[in-house]
């Protein structure tokens, strides 16, 4: 750990914080950044030349104090570590930690020991100075719409254990004025934030705390990295574990899983969708399965995916071992959670809810209660073609019939509680607790057939391009990007502006795609051709209504007009309403004809987005060529 001098600028490194005497800040990183470690050691080895320079000039200067360079080192830093500085030294105190410029972050060794440990530098500090740079000197915080209870302070992840952990907490406005201390805001801060009183004031143990609570206490709160929402409630739940940045929301997995081992609190499971009227559960749970529904991966797992699922749990607390056996009235087993390929397994006290399926629903019942002291238990419904696996969560109801909605949990009503536990019973189950990496995450719910409407994007595949350029033909644009040959088609784009332009010396062919100019926001295409080649140059295309009407005799008396030069010509026609519509066109295609060329436009949809068509051009010959 190392601690900067208030008065020197210079750093201190230490092994054990609570043999030292500091005083430690909270803020809200800036967006433009702040000062690192390695700017301040580059501004104090500045300074240790300076010194030596002038050293070297003047003797008398042996003697003089090294606090002397506090002026050289801290008069370059930020205005932020200056007024940090100076605060502490007016409250007494030579060190002080901010996590800014404290931590090496270039030695990943140093970073993650820095994080694993923030909880306890917060906690080993004198004092923490809480420093909130969007609140002003003037005015009251516990106003109704004061900048305090807004501040972005009480928003950022790791500003919550540096909320809690430290026994001492002063409140600072962006002047660095005193706004209030923990102790004398604990109730407004407690409004603010939903922690109660006695844990901000460490009247309370942060242990005595359920899992699912102090997960609420997070669940508004963000940061910038996705995994540090992870690392940010390690000191919370008093936990370590390895930090891989790039990791994404599995940091989140593997922070339950480290506070599964060490934590025995059931409650962690206690999120998500809760139905408190039970009496509707068993008079309306049906045959539904979100099993298959992709919409609800992230509920019908044993750990959330974020914080944020916890948002509705601060009031579910835990219960001991000997309330549950006395509620439940049979011995509670130690669950032992294994982690398998194909979930985790434990027991659960199930309880069998028969309906109408071929299947039963069970409650799980878990060592905890709702805010009405009302047990918790899991709503499993089983897995297909399996025995001992299930998923979490169910519909209640029937689909258009209220209430029909999805829930995961339920709160077992004491009236009808005694007669389910009745038939309560140990068993054995496996349930995923994380979502594959495979599974789709976020369905696309495209179109079919596509509308092919504007505004919207038309891609011209890469293949297409290659195959065109071997053909002979290099290809431009106008009103769009020519790097990745993408048109864009707004409600203002005519369908003769918007041009993808195919050319040879001897051959030209514009594809037109725009806004049809009918009042629908309808996408057409058209073609239009010039040139000799071997071609007849009538000037535009035709359907494939005029290739139908050509018979030999035609098609011979246009091959004797290969040779006559003809210049470039063109006729702007642009397609007519509604037959230029790409979505009239059957699967999308259409073919056109220009003397004895054929052009067949293909468009087909996006994947992964119903505003984005991809648009392939086929080009071949009518017949081959004719002798005189």
């Amino acid at each position: 750990m190392w601690l900067l001098d208030t008065h020197a600028g210079s750093f201190l490194h230490v092994d054990r914080p609570r043999e030292h005497r500091y005083a430690i800040l909270s803020h809200v990183w800036r967006t433009q950044g702040e000062q690192s470690f390695q700017d301040l050691r580059a501004l104090q080895a500045e300074a240790g030349k300076t010194r030596m320079r002038l050293k070297g000039r003047l003797l008398k200067l042996k003697s003089r104090d090294e606090s002397s360079d506090a002026g050289v080192v801290l008069s370059k830093a930020s205005d932020k570590i200056r007024g940090c500085c100076a605060l502490a030294r007016s409250y007494g105190y030579r060190w002080v930690w901010i996590d800014s410029c404290c931590v090496d972050k270039t030695s990943s060794t140093e970073l993650s020991e820095a994080i694993n440990s923030m909880y306890e530098y917060y906690a080993a500090a004198d004092v923490c100075f809480a420093f909130l740079d969007d609140v002003e000197d003037d005015h009251d915080p516990r106003l109704k719409d004061s900048k305090f209870r807004r501040s972005r302070w009480f928003t950022r992840g790791w500003t919550l254990q540096e909320l809690i952990a430290p026994a001492v907490v002063v409140f600072f406005s962006k002047e660095w004025r005193l706004l209030g201390t923990k102790e004398s805001l604990a109730e407004l801060v407690e409004e603010i934030t939903g922690i109660e009183r006695g844990v901000l004031k460490h009247e309370k143990s942060l242990d005595s705390v359920s899992v699912a609570r102090r997960m609420s206490w997070a669940s508004r709160r963000q940061t910038t990295r996705e995994e540090d929402r992870a690392y940010s409630l390690m000191g919370i739940f008093g936990v370590n574990m390895s930090t891989i940045y790039g990791e994404g929301m599995n940091a989140f997995i593997r922070l339950q899983e480290e506070i599964l081992k060490h934590v025995p609190d059931q409650s962690i499971f206690a999120w998500g969708p809760t139905l408190l009227e039970d009496e509707v559960l068993y008079q309306n749970v049906g045959p539904h399965t979100v099993s298959d529904d992709s919409r609800y991966w992230q509920s019908r797992n044993l750990f959330a995916w974020s914080p944020d699922a916890f948002i509705n749990s601060a009031g579910v607390r835990s219960i001991t071992v000997e309330a549950f056996e006395k509620r439940v009235g049979i011995p509670f087993v130690i669950p032992e959670y294994t982690v398998t390929s194909y979930g985790m397994r434990s027991r659960f006290p199930l309880i069998p809810i028969h309906h109408g399926s071929e299947k039963t629903t069970f409650l799980a019942v878990l060592a905890c209660e709702d805010f009405a002291g009302r047990l918790i238990a899991l709503l499993l419904y089983p897995q297909k073609e399996t025995s001992g696996r299930f998923f979490v969560g169910h519909y209640v109801g029937r689909p258009q019939a209220t209430p029909y909605a999805y829930f995961r949990t339920v709160s077992i009503s004491s009236c009808k509680g005694a007669e389910l536990l009745q038939s309560v019973e140990m068993q054995d189950v496996c349930v995923p607790y994380r979502q594959s990496p495979m599974a789709n995450r976020t369905p696309n719910f495209m179109v079919s057939p596509p509308l092919f409407r504007t505004p919207c994007e038309v891609v011209v595949p890469g293949w297409n391009m290659s195959k065109l350029g071997q053909e002979g033909f290099a290809i431009t644009m106008e009103q769009g990007s020519e790097d990745h040959l993408v048109l864009h088609v707004s409600d203002t784009t005519s369908s003769s502006s918007c041009l993808l332009v195919l050319r040879t010396a001897e051959e030209t062919i514009q594809v037109h795609v725009g806004k049809c100019l009918c009042l629908g926001s309808f996408l057409s295409a058209s073609v239009v051709g010039s040139g000799f080649s071997g071609l007849t140059p009538t000037g535009s295309m035709s359907s494939e209504s005029t290739l139908g009407a050509l018979d030999a005799k035609s098609l011979s008396s246009l091959g004797k007009k290969r040779r006559t030069a003809v210049g470039p010509t063109f006729q702007n026609l642009p397609p007519r309403c509604p037959t230029g519509h790409v979505a009239t066109w059957e699967g999308g295609s259409k073919e056109f004809v220009y003397g004895l060329r054929r052009v067949r436009l293909t468009f087909n949809a996006w994947l992964t987005r119903s505003d984005v068509y991809s648009l392939s051009i086929d080009l071949d010959m009518i017949v081959g060529p004719v002798s005189e």
